[in-house]
């Protein structure tokens, strides 16, 4: 037997692979010279204009009002991509195992700057970068579907003008990311199921490689597609071969995120699924929600269909998401199983996942409406809603092109724009729910008399503290402390050496005498109270202390520190002398899941700190 080299051998793969793709879908791919120039369309630049000129305009807003980061979930995206290199141990270790890491390289070529570091835009400017993106494929994908790019205007608007979408691209949050992508990729995708051209097959996966590294719907996603493709193989009468060849080199680009995911876990933390079974990851908090009976969505199909129906309605508006529902039912009714049409349903594969993960107890999910009315606790990740803002959106200009009344059809066109601005203003002016999560939701960032002692006084110095007890990262933005003066649990030497000696490394200490799990208070000797001087007690024992000696400066506190977390109230350490409620439990779970990702990013950090008792 001849034994042939790795060379030759793929050689022969890609051979065959090129023989099974039809020669018409090589015909797409033609020199430039034999393309013909597309024409230019005033509605897709009409869409890009007032969506450039939205996209602006709303950031100033929520800028101007201090309330980009006022999620817990901002500071930390924005410190896992800080600490690539104003860290004391920096390296793209830091980017973690379980949020994916495109959200946070995006934002890394602007988190270099202080200001826009500490203000949150470096955070913001990728999102709305997104925001322009996905506006453009999905007015793509809606002309694609309808030929009448003003329907397909008016139906972007939907997305355009969307409140709970405007406030997300405001922030570092990876919602917007994660739309992008996927619009991009199910765009690509409808053209090829249209077109049948390969390099349309190709820019979807190489899109879907980006969705499978942005959220981890983008797997829901991959695995969709590929699916798809073969019903529509099916559909089109295509060999088999055919479609294995498509199959083939779909996976090969598309599912490669995946694969380099696993890859990524199985060298940084030893487990390729570290991001699923790992101590901090989302099965890990749901299960702690499952045993407190407070994740009322496990198990229970009705109750995780209700619960994201509501959530969508709530993003997406009561009328329009009616109207996009119309919309999806008179398509498919009208189209039926026509390969065109299994393309489009591509865009409402973040429905049917969401419901499975509430369903198997993958995700948390609290709205007002759904949960029990007495619950301490009304909302919770109500931004999920918002990934069905742009299939929505997609079959409403379905639903205006399909409208056939031709001498009312520019009245009722007309009458929809008025109708979507009149939603748009009914959500803004009723309550942006993505909006109030953050501001008094489980997932807002509380305030803390600490940082904003830190931010009146510090005056340099290395800052030691228990990062996973304490839960206190915007130290960095807020207090302007850069994060390479902070000695954490992550610091390696530097954090033992702290520990056996502070008064020689540190010249601040954030502790919890109260918290025994607290790794800086048992290192805490007698000698201690002799060295350091205590500042500030929170209510909950978390407590800052200075060392003897050390000259101290004065500034008036940021207006922004007082007013921009006043609305996020900590219920759990509210009062202390009542018995916890599951309501406690939860807030608890969601705060340590919230600082998982500022922890766990090196192999020695995992080993050390999954010793600890919890």
């Amino acid at each position: 037997m001849i034994r042939q080299s790795p060379v030759a051998i793929f050689g022969i793969v890609a051979t065959e692979i090129h023989t099974k793709i039809s020669k018409k879908q090589f015909k797409a791919v033609e020199p430039p010279a034999k393309r013909q120039q597309l024409p230019r369309d005033g509605w897709l630049t009409a869409t890009i204009l007032v969506a450039y000129i939205v996209s602006i305009s709303a950031f100033w807003y929520f800028f101007q009002k201090h309330q980009i980061v006022l999620y817990g979930d901002t500071y930390a995206h924005m410190l896992i991509v800080r600490r690539v290199f104003d860290n004391t141990t920096p390296g793209l270790a830091q980017l973690g195992g379980v949020w994916l890491p495109l959200p946070h390289l995006v934002i890394l070529p602007f988190i270099w700057n202080d200001y826009l570091w500490r203000t949150g835009i470096a955070g913001s400017l990728p999102s709305m970068i997104c925001y322009l993106i996905s506006a453009i494929y999905l007015f793509l994908a809606a002309r694609r579907l309808t030929k009448d790019s003003r329907a397909s205007f008016i139906g972007t608007l939907v997305f355009i003008l969307n409140p709970n979408v405007l406030y997300l691209q405001s922030t570092a949050l990876s919602e917007i990311v994660l739309i992008a992508t996927l619009t991009a990729s199910s765009y690509y995708f409808l053209a090829w199921a249209q077109d049948d051209k390969l390099n349309n097959l190709i820019l979807a996966a190489l899109a879907t490689f980006l969705a499978t590294l942005a959220r981890y719907d983008g797997w829901a996603l991959f695995l969709a597609m590929v699916a798809l493709m073969i019903v529509i193989g099916f559909l089109k009468h295509i060999s088999w071969a055919q479609i294995e060849a498509n199959v083939i080199v779909f996976c090969s680009l598309g599912g490669l995120g995946i694969l380099l995911w696993l890859l990524w876990c199985g060298l940084i933390f030893g487990d390729m699924l570290f991001f699923q079974r790992g101590p901090f990851s989302s099965q890990a908090q749901q299960k702690a929600l499952i045993d407190a009976h407070v994740l009322f969505t496990y198990h229970d199909l009705w109750q995780s269909i209700r619960y994201y129906t509501i959530d969508s309605v709530l993003n997406v508006g009561l009328v329009l998401f009616v109207l996009g529902t119309i919309g999806v039912v008179f398509f498919v009714a009208r189209r039926r199983l026509h390969a065109e049409t299994m393309a489009a349903l591509v865009f409402l594969v973040p429905f049917a996942f969401y419901i499975a993960s509430l369903y198997l107890g993958q995700a948390a999910l609290y709205v007002p409406g759904a949960v029990p009315p007495d619950l301490e606790h009304q909302i919770y990740n109500a931004r999920y809603g918002v990934q069905m803002v742009a299939p929505t959106a997609l079959f409403l200009a379905t639903l205006i092109s399909n409208l056939s009344l031709p001498r009312l059809h520019r009245l009722i066109q007309f009458v929809i724009i008025g109708v979507i601005i009149g939603q748009t203003i009914w959500t803004a002016s009723t309550g942006i729910v993505s909006l109030q999560d953050g501001q008094f939701g489980l997932s807002c960032a509380r305030s803390h008399q600490v940082i904003i002692y830190l931010a009146q006084h510090y005056n340099g110095g290395k800052i030691l503290e228990d990062l996973y007890d304490t839960k206190i990262d915007a130290l960095n933005p807020e207090a302007g402390i850069d994060f390479k003066n902070v000695i954490y649990e992550g610091s390696g030497k530097l954090w033992h050496q702290a520990l056996r000696n502070p008064f020689s490394t540190v010249a601040w200490i954030i502790v919890n005498p109260a918290n025994k799990y607290d790794q800086v208070t048992q290192h805490l000797t007698p000698v201690f109270n002799k060295q350091y001087t205590r500042d500030i007690e929170e209510p909950d024992g978390l407590s800052l202390y200075h060392r003897n000696g050390l000259v101290l400066s004065t500034r008036p506190i940021p207006t922004f520190l007082i007013a921009q977390h006043s609305l996020c109230v900590d219920a759990s350490s509210a009062n202390t002398s009542r018995q916890p409620t599951p309501g406690d439990l939860l807030a608890t779970v969601v705060e340590q899941y919230k600082y998982y990702s500022l922890l766990y990013t090196t192999k020695s950090m995992f080993s050390s700190t999954n010793q600890r008792q919890t």
